[in-house]
């Protein structure tokens, strides 16, 4: 047994940690989460801490309050990525880390995990970087258009853009601002072709690849993420690029728990995107567990107790879809429950009731709901998930031209 410091731990983690032995404090910002659902994290954890994540001087004094007050053997963030470097620096101080700070930053950071990928000549992308969005412009001459600008320090496709011609960067420039960020920013070559996830598990240094996730996109410019499918086929595709992954885990230094790293598969090879310190979102680990049996969220748990993870085991194809409505005021909703009663249904989310207002999508956070269905191949999964689209329907009034009035 031992104890956690884990900031920002959601409730499945806190249940799942102590389930596999663990004593638990949960350290959490309260203006991330509804009072209601942190007072259930309360009731779960061994100790709970409140503090200001945007106050550095304050969230250091909480961190380092908690680990002496609760015991901590370890600081471990499992949450957003925003507060994720502070949390390990703290702990590195304190000799609690899971993970060297510096192999947070290098995942995490898109501009420093470029820069060391061109170090080292591993999965070549030409890219320059911008202190502000407004000094984009002047990169421009040295890329063929169309370009991928993305801010470096935000997560979730928040600010990913496709900018086909200059006059867009204001555009572009809009949107970073309604998400409060100028700059640091990012310019890179436009890769095509298809995306994937590799979604994998560390423990103390030995980088095991739990799966290939392949990725739906919605249309450009932007990037958010229509859907995912686990597994994809296997084959020297999926193979070069689990390769790819372990390499960059290994130059970052990153030791313990899981990593989520997008790749794209070019004329060229496989070429990273980006990688995160944590686990998939959009339900990833819940396909991951539907297909392969392993609950990769409880498997961080294990590891961190000096155990196995688990096995993974091909038992289906797991997939999410999420849904893509017209913007507009909802006057009804039809084929909800009638959709969730499906026996290859395993999750339907539809935030949706008469008198609300769908917004259009563009970001994860204003996307239209989901489901999440199994089949035995992709083929049917797909098909699967199209069926339940064609069974739940929002009749929308005054619909809402493209761009006007979204607020992310």
């Amino acid at each position: 047994m031992s104890n956690l410091v884990m900031v920002m731990p959601y409730r499945a983690f806190v249940i799942k940690a102590r389930e596999e032995g663990h004593r638990i404090c949960a350290v959490w910002d309260p203006t991330l989460q509804t009072p209601d659902y942190l007072a259930g994290i309360a009731d779960l954890a061994d100790a709970f801490v409140l503090a200001d994540f945007g106050d550095p001087a304050a969230f250091d004094r909480a961190v380092r309050q908690a680990v002496r007050d609760f015991g901590a053997d370890l600081v471990y963030h499992i949450g957003a990525e925003e507060s994720m470097l502070a949390t390990y620096r703290i702990a590195e101080d304190l000799g609690k880390a899971v993970n060297p700070a510096r192999s947070i930053e290098l995942l995490n950071d898109k501009l420093q995990l470029r820069r060391l990928l061109a170090e080292h000549d591993l999965s070549p992308v030409r890219f320059a970087h911008a202190a502000r969005w407004q000094d984009v412009p002047a990169l421009l001459d040295g890329f063929d258009l169309p370009v991928v600008v993305k801010p470096t320090e935000l997560a979730g496709s928040r600010g990913v853009y496709l900018l086909r011609e200059p006059g867009q960067v204001a555009e572009w420039g809009a949107l970073l601002d309604s998400y409060g960020y100028a700059g640091p920013v990012l310019v890179e070559e436009y890769l095509r072709g298809p995306e994937y996830s590799v979604e994998s598990l560390s423990d103390h240094g030995r980088h095991q690849v739990v799966g290939v996730t392949r990725k739906v996109l919605g249309p450009p410019p932007l990037f958010v993420e229509a859907g995912h499918v686990h597994p994809a086929p296997a084959g020297p595709d999926t193979a070069a690029m689990a390769e790819l992954t372990v390499e960059m885990l290994r130059l970052t230094g990153y030791q313990t728990g899981p990593a989520h790293t997008e790749i794209i598969w070019t004329a060229a090879g496989p070429r990273i995107v980006e990688s995160q310190a944590r686990l998939g979102g959009d339900q990833i680990p819940r396909l991951v567990q539907l297909a392969t049996g392993l609950d990769i969220e409880r498997a961080v748990f294990r590891i961190l107790d000096g155990r196995e993870p688990g096995t993974v085991e091909r038992r289906a194809v797991a997939h999410i879809s999420y849904f893509s409505l017209t913007p507009g005021e909802v006057r009804a909703v039809t084929g909800v429950e009638e959709a969730r009663a499906l026996d290859f249904v395993d999750m339907l989310e539809f935030p949706f009731r008469p008198g609300d207002r769908i917004p259009e999508t563009v970001d994860w956070r204003t996307r239209h709901g989901f489901v999440v269905v199994t089949g035995e191949t992709e083929e049917q999964a797909v098909a699967r998930a199209r069926h339940v689209h064609s069974l739940v329907r929002a009749e929308v009034g005054e619909p809402v031209a493209a761009g006007a009035g979204v607020t992310p």
